[in-house]
């Protein structure tokens, strides 16, 4: 978990001295830590479902109503 938090750090800062615009560090920030907290909850619990379970149930009924 440590070297999950540590990486998406070092990601961070590293990209963040690269742009300057503050719409784009934000974007760039969140996504990472999206991305680590994805990763520490599938290390807490490797059998939650992924992402294509969650296109299933969102999109699922949109494809029976247009076949």
């Amino acid at each position: 978990m440590l070297g999950i938090l540590m990486l998406a750090a070092a990601i961070i800062y590293v990209e963040w001295k690269q742009y300057r615009e503050k719409k784009t560090r934000i974007i760039l920030a969140g996504i990472t830590a999206a991305s680590a907290v994805i990763g520490i909850l599938l290390l807490i619990d490797p059998s939650l479902p992924g992402p294509s379970e969650l296109i299933k149930l969102l999109f699922g009924s949109v494809d029976k109503v247009m076949k």
